[in-house]
């Protein structure tokens, strides 16, 4: 009798052993569930792949087949092809971006996939700000700034004085970056303008402890009458914090 209720209880063991393991098992491989965005890859993406996509921005893009493969400074992988699009000299490019897990325990691991992104909306741009407001900059020539997952291309205008402007000089600021976005926007273009311009901003450090006014940038980025007043509203509050008693770093 001791032997059989023995054996019963070893199947048992050995059952809620399994269970237990399979259980382990779902939930490790829920903690690595990966849903990349549409597009992303595990490879590096292909010449046809990256011909396609130059021709859905210009049906008379060329690309050449030889590709460069380099990494930014961060160390992200980008394999490059020259390209003419809309007459612009650029390259559409195969780039690596992490996608973070989803699942049981989200957000704490990360996956290479990869992208295809292209710098003619950058050089696009640099040619229009060249010829519209030669004293402003954009982002660096480099990998980082032609190649970013944000969509977003900055553009560093003349107005960086640590002073609040005049409603005619705001109103000028706002329409010489109109100017330029209406150019830009005009043409099939991946990527969002964002025009910076000086304000102060509340900072901490240590936490909460110290509070202090830095100068640093805002962006002009919603060219809609309501983008406007809503933009023109942020730099009037924004300046009213040096009445505001806290420290005000040089």
């Amino acid at each position: 009798m001791k032997k059989y209720i023995s054996a019963i209880l070893c199947v048992i063991g050995i059952l809620l052993l399994a269970i237990f393991g399979v259980l382990i098992l779902l939930i490790i491989s829920s903690a690595f569930i990966y849903n990349p965005p549409e597009g992303y890859t595990k490879e590096h993406h292909t010449y046809e792949e990256i011909l396609a996509y130059a021709k859905e921005i210009d049906e008379n893009a060329t690309v050449s087949e030889v590709f460069i493969d380099t990494t930014d400074e961060n160390g992200r992988a980008v394999r490059e092809w020259y390209a003419v699009i809309h007459g612009v000299e650029c390259h559409v490019a195969s780039t690596a971006d992490w996608v973070w897990n989803g699942g049981f325990i989200p957000g704490e691991f990360r996956k290479r996939y990869y992208v295809i992104d292209t710098d003619y909306d950058y050089y696009l741009l640099s040619q229009i700000v060249e010829e519209k407001q030669p004293d402003w900059k954009i982002s660096d020539d480099d990998l980082l700034g032609r190649y970013n997952c944000n969509g977003i291309i900055s553009v560093y205008t003349s107005y960086t004085e640590k002073r609040e402007l005049a409603d005619a000089e705001i109103e000028n600021a706002w329409q010489e970056a109109l100017e330029i976005y209406t150019e830009y926007d005009s043409h099939n273009v991946r990527k969002e303008a964002c025009f910076w311009i000086t304000i102060p901003q509340v900072q901490t450090d240590n936490g909460d402890e110290n509070k202090y006014i830095a100068f640093s940038d805002d962006c002009m980025r919603d060219f809609s009458e309501e983008g406007k007043i809503e933009f023109f509203r942020k730099y009037r509050e924004a300046w009213t914090l040096l009445e505001s008693g806290l420290p005000i770093e040089e």
